[in-house]
């Protein structure tokens, strides 16, 4: 025969378990007021109502899902402000808590991560991507991440180490390629790149003589001098490697463009050497919408006309100047005393004459 309990013992759990229910009941309505009021647009008071919950429903992932996008709106990013730095804490808090409740949902993760970034958190961000390519250095993720932390951290030598780690990791990838160059020419065109330092040509005026022409300027935090040559280059040569992955990258002929283009700025104490940058520009701009099938505007046909006049002049003068110098020395060593040899021979024949 079974042993039965007590009567008051009975009461007492069942007061218990109705107690229990009461409280997640009472928790629950208070998640329903809390996303109430945020979808009113009263954060504030939504994160205090959503704290009362914790008491009751500690353990139910939506109230810290919605407790983290709650705070998030009261987040302001990149802000040093007290009231943004308590709410970035708060989003990071509850987006963390409703990983270990929820782990095979990806929102909490890809949350706290954007609430790093938006807090500007880049150290904590750098560590923990860097931890995971130690672990796999084949991990992209981390990779972007990375590229994507000093991108906006404003660190230009580190975001380029890890574009090129991406395209080293991704060599037959001509988008990774690309992706490289294009990031090395949105840095020369954001620090000193402006559009109307194409317009300018600081060439001497033929009209005007002695002249000496004033060139735009450059602000603090510009990209200048060898640095913007030594830039533009490697960005140039991302973009030859995605060309020879693939021969038809319209875009990756256009970016080689605007990169020489980046370049010559760097040259206008040297009108020579701007011109040949200037000169390669205008060859790739041609190339890219041959490519495309568009119509090359006339005075670019007549601009790389004028070029390749100017190279294979160039070159045929050359070609004739190495051949000159291949002319056997010796022949023409004899030919000179040769001609010493008459001359002698003449002055003797006067000299006989005269003593006649």
């Amino acid at each position: 025969m079974r042993a039965r309990l007590p009567r008051k013992a009975l009461l007492g759990i069942a007061a218990t378990v109705l107690a229990a229910g009461c409280s997640e009941v009472r928790g629950r309505r208070l998640v329903q007021e809390g996303n109430s009021l945020y979808s009113d647009g009263l954060y504030k008071e939504a994160v205090a109502v959503f704290e009362q919950a914790e008491k009751f429903v500690p353990d139910l992932p939506e109230l810290w899902l919605n407790k983290g996008y709650t705070c998030r709106q009261i987040l302001i990013p990149g802000s040093d402000k007290p009231e943004s730095i308590a709410a970035a804490k708060c989003a990071k808090d509850a987006f963390q808590r409703y990983q270990k409740l929820r782990p095979a949902d990806t929102r909490g993760e890809m949350l706290y991560v954007q609430t790093l970034f938006d807090s500007d958190e880049f150290d904590t961000l750098a560590k923990m991507y860097e931890a995971r390519f130690q672990k796999n250095p084949k991990d992209l993720e981390a990779v972007n991440g990375l590229i994507q932390v000093y991108t906006k951290a404003n660190d230009l030598d580190l975001a380029l180490e890890w574009y090129a780690r991406k395209a080293d990791l991704m060599s037959n990838d001509a988008q990774a390629q690309y992706g490289a160059g294009v990031f090395i020419y949105n840095q020369l065109f954001q620090r000193g790149g402006a559009p109307e330092k194409s317009m300018h040509d600081p060439r001497p005026d033929p009209n005007k003589p002695g002249e000496v022409k004033s060139h735009p300027g450059w602000a603090p935090g510009d990209i200048v001098s060898q640095q913007r040559v030594d830039l533009a280059d490697s960005g140039i040569k991302y973009l030859q490697r995605a060309l020879q992955i693939n021969p038809k990258y319209h875009e990756a002929m256009t970016y080689t463009n605007l990169l020489y283009r980046q370049k010559s700025f760097a040259y206008f104490e040297y009108p020579q050497e701007w011109q040949k940058s200037v000169d390669e520009a205008t060859l790739w701009l041609k190339k890219s919408l041959d490519t495309q099938g568009q119509k090359v505007p006339e005075n670019v046909q007549k601009m790389v006309a004028a070029i390749e006049a100017a190279r294979a002049s160039k070159a045929a003068g050359e070609a004739e100047g190495a051949e000159a110098d291949k002319a056997p020395k010796g022949k023409r060593g004899k030919g000179k005393r040769r001609g010493k040899g008459r001359k002698q021979a003449r002055g003797k024949a006067k000299g006989k004459r005269a003593k006649r």
